[in-house]
């Protein structure tokens, strides 16, 4: 899960800095996706880490 957020960081960073309209579009999509729920894709990505953090510590619980 780790990795897959990492890549996803990247991929979407690639895109803020493409100069591909598509990328910039996606870009742009995410945003306004995500300005209905009152959040920044920062504050997308913070939360999930937080989220893994958490389900780490209950698998650790559980262990």
């Amino acid at each position: 899960m780790e990795s897959l957020m990492d890549r996803y960081k990247v991929f979407m960073k690639r895109f803020e800095l493409s100069e591909d309209f598509q990328a910039k579009m996606t870009v742009e999509q995410l945003k306004t996706q995500l300005s209905q729920f009152g959040i920044t894709p920062d504050q997308m990505f913070d939360q999930m880490n937080k989220t893994l953090i958490r389900m780490k510590d209950e698998l650790d619980k559980t262990s």
